[in-house]
């Protein structure tokens, strides 16, 4: 059998911290399992405004 002191059983014990710690953490989800972020309301106005000032400026160009 392993003694407590065998380089085997002292990874079974790093193994077992490191699954805790990322338990704790919330790092232990498969990355499919994660919802990704949605744009704030920041994000959607600074875009919608950039689209315009680009959209008009194109129409001034034409015009």
């Amino acid at each position: 059998m392993n003694s407590p002191d065998t380089p085997e059983a002292q990874a079974v014990r790093v193994d077992q911290i490191n699954r805790h710690v990322s338990q704790k953490a919330g790092l232990d989800q498969e990355l499919e399992s994660q919802v990704p972020p949605r744009y704030g309301s920041f994000t959607v106005i600074t875009l919608g405004v950039i689209l315009a000032i680009l959209f008009a400026s194109v129409i001034w160009m034409v015009i």
